[in-house]
């Protein structure tokens, strides 16, 4: 059950979708089991990570959205914005630290602003509301090799590649050997421009999320192809402390 915290983000946030969404998903959300309890905060702290859903000092989807909560309901809000912190996957430990889901675990924040992928591990230490994008994870290929034995996969450190290392699906495990076989040589790259650029050198694969590939692929015409089919599909919500 929602606590009344998180069903007023939830409607704020649900301000900002298409009119049919919103209306589907207020429905279901202002039933009698998801009916709003306990007291207001008077602040939401908020820590988050500067992406293209927030940007510090200019619109973003982030900054509409503490605006829709305050302008509902009143509650202020605090933004501290962490460029240091990884969005967050479990170490051997089982620890978040130094992440967005660790700020949450810790108490250290009430709402994280990243655009975080919904995962079973995040799931079991956060509360995620409800989705407000998904998107598919996608293979670009050198159009001159294609995909073959020798092809280095490339991939960021995210919560996709804990996906493929976790995964039972024989192709997408071996995938992840590939990068983990190639760390030492770069396998691991820090954002997209860094995977398309390696890409168009050589025998290189970057597993990445859409619309890139696509977007990569008409900037790079005959360079660049799609490879390998859809990878998955995972979802994009916002994170909250659990039992918020």
């Amino acid at each position: 059950m929602l606590s009344r915290n998180s069903l007023l983000l939830v409607v704020a946030y649900l301000s900002l979708m298409p009119d049919h969404f919103n209306a589907a998903q207020q429905s279901k959300l202002t039933g009698s089991g998801c009916a709003p309890r306990g007291a207001l905060p008077t602040n939401i702290r908020v820590t988050a990570i500067p992406s293209p859903y927030y940007a510090e000092g200019t619109q973003s989807f982030f900054g509409d959205l503490l605006e829709a909560l305050k302008g509902k309901t009143g509650i202020n809000y605090t933004v501290t914005s962490r460029p240091d912190l990884g969005y967050g996957s479990p170490d051997a430990n089982g620890s978040f630290e130094g992440s967005l889901i660790g700020e949450l675990v810790n108490g250290h924040a009430d709402l994280a602003g990243a655009d975080l992928t919904i995962t079973a591990e995040r799931s079991a230490v956060v509360d995620f509301l409800v989705p407000y994008a998904q998107y598919q994870l996608q293979i670009l290929a050198n159009a001159f090799f294609g995909l073959d034995e020798d092809t280095q996969y490339l991939i960021q450190d995210t919560a996709d590649f804990t996906f493929l290392k976790n995964s039972k699906n024989a192709t997408l495990s071996a995938i992840a050997a590939n990068v983990e076989l190639g760390r030492r040589s770069g396998s691991i790259v820090e954002d997209d421009v860094a995977g398309c650029a390696k890409v168009i050198m050589g025998n290189y694969a970057y597993v990445a999320e859409s619309m890139f590939p696509e977007r990569a692929i008409v900037a790079n015409p005959q360079k660049l192809v799609r490879a390998g089919g859809t990878l998955g599909i995972f979802f994009l919500a916002l994170a909250v402390q659990q039992g918020m």
